[in-house]
């Protein structure tokens, strides 16, 4: 192993564990492999540090069944996983997705997550730990800020994050992808490469096939460190307004009949900043659907119209999300 890269992603990633304060010594943790180079490196690196940290590192593939290769992925990822002498669990997808407003990628995403918590469950697995890089990061941050997004999209992607009771961890989240390559070229660890990541067709291939290369080449060679620390910057300013807001969201939330819905007490509610009153309807909407993703920024501009006065006498939101008013409260309800 080289002495530079190598022992520098291993620390980065022991590193990364110890600071999320979520795993201790005996703690079962699964790791998702679809068999490219980052998830590869990090199970990789993951079975390096088992003994070290005391952990019981459990390979994780599932399997789409969106390209002819998915088979040849599996193999690979089984592989793998019993050369590193870690146990390897399969999920597959059965039956056509349903029709969906949602995106097929959000779909798989969907299924991906809801196999890994049921294994998670069976094994008692203390975390799930994701591949994800700083240039994946990256990516997010100028895919949502092309979106329009507001301070939580700019956040990117989160290295620590509680989902539905499940530890998510992405200890790679620090490490350049080119540090990641690098390590797998040194320690000659094979890996397998997904082509639909050339397809131009994909927002996020796009930039960064095209956009991330120009913007390195005629702006900023180092653009990549200067998203991931505004993502960090954005990330630690919107820690701090979302715990204002949570104290704020428990002061004006009221009891209500309808066991669907939030409902706040109008006058405290308008007597809040704006930046707090946009993270109330976050927070509401979180509590019933259990995500934001496609609250934007127009959404929430749409609300205020109306608490201001305005002439709609509802806003809808997406998720099936509605917010009405009358001279006592804001209710946030499923429709």
């Amino acid at each position: 192993m080289n002495k530079t890269s190598g022992v520098n992603i291993l620390q980065q990633v022991k590193t990364a564990v110890i600071a999320s304060g979520v795993l201790s010594p005996g703690d079962t943790v699964i790791v998702g492999v679809s068999g490219g180079p980052d998830s590869v490196a990090l199970v990789h690196v993951l079975s390096c540090l088992r003994h070290e940290l005391g952990l019981s590192v459990h390979a994780v593939h599932f399997n789409h069944g969106w390209r002819k290769s998915a088979r040849i992925d599996e193999r690979f990822t089984g592989r793998l996983a019993r050369q590193l002498g870690v146990p390897c669990w399969y999920g597959v997808r059965r039956g056509k997705l349903p029709r969906s407003r949602v995106s097929l990628e959000e779909q798989g995403r969907r299924q991906r997550f809801d196999f890994f918590r049921r294994l998670a469950k069976k094994l008692d697995a203390r975390a799930v730990m994701i591949a994800h890089t700083q240039d994946d990061l990256v990516e997010t941050v100028l895919m949502h800020i092309l979106r329009g997004s507001g301070l939580q999209g700019m956040r990117g992607i989160l290295s620590h994050r509680r989902v539905e009771g499940l530890e998510i961890l992405r200890p790679l989240l620090n490490v350049p992808k080119r540090a990641v390559l690098a390590y797998l070229k040194e320690n000659k660890i094979p890996f397998r490469t997904d082509p639909s990541n050339r397809r131009t067709k994909f927002l996020r291939n796009r930039i960064r096939l095209e956009l991330l290369p120009l913007l390195e080449k005629k702006y900023s060679r180092n653009i990549r460190s200067l998203l991931a620390g505004l993502a960090d910057t954005i990330g630690t300013d919107y820690d701090f307004l979302a715990k204002a807001a949570e104290k704020v969201f428990a002061e004006l939330i009221r009891p209500g009949a309808n066991p669907k819905a939030v409902r706040f007490e109008k006058k405290g509610f308008l007597r809040q900043p704006v930046a707090v009153q946009r993270m109330l309807i976050r927070l509401a909407v979180e509590e019933l659907r259990q995500n934001t993703n496609r609250l934007t920024l127009t959404h929430l501009r749409a609300v205020e119209t109306m608490t201001r006065g305005g002439k709609a006498a509802d806003v809808h939101l997406p998720g099936g999300i509605r917010v009405l008013q009358n001279d006592a409260s804001v209710f946030v309800s499923i429709i």
